[in-house]
């Protein structure tokens, strides 16, 4: 697992296993250049929030996400955030972060310390992120791998 951040610059993408946050309702249009771009691996440890609070969620499709959802979204990042703050065991995680592979779990055990810091970080920045274009928007797509 590499650094846990988003990815706003297109040229930083290599492949095409990445979910994209685009504003507005899905166009049929991807790699938008206001996007944020998730590796498959990373958007996997905040993935559980999304599917609690999107009806139909699907990690492989297109999810128009309106502005009520976000909010709801925004709500469970912070929680996850306080969580995430107060924890002192990778134990105290489980249920709460995802994990799609199995060695990006053991990888998150192993460097603790180093990823909660980071996983908070990138959820203070998606936080940012979304309130800031919740303003423009009314809806922002999940478009899947």
């Amino acid at each position: 697992m590499e650094e846990i951040s988003f990815i706003t610059d297109k040229a930083q993408l290599e492949g095409t296993c990445y979910i994209e946050l685009s504003l507005g309702k899905y166009q049929m249009h991807h790699w938008q250049e206001s996007s944020l771009f998730f590796e498959e691996e990373i958007f996997g440890l905040i993935e559980p929030i999304f599917e609690r609070n999107i009806k139909d969620y699907d990690h492989y499709e297109m999810n128009d996400v309106n502005k009520e959802q976000w909010l709801l979204i925004l709500k469970d990042i912070s929680s996850f955030n306080e969580l995430l703050a107060s924890c002192h065991h990778f134990n105290e995680l489980i249920g709460h972060v995802g994990f799609i592979f199995g060695d990006s779990r053991d990888y998150f055990q192993t460097h603790f310390i180093e990823c909660k810091e980071q996983l908070y970080n990138m959820n203070i920045a998606l936080i940012k992120w979304i309130k800031s274009n919740l303003n423009q928007y009314d809806h922002i797509a999940v478009l899947g791998i």
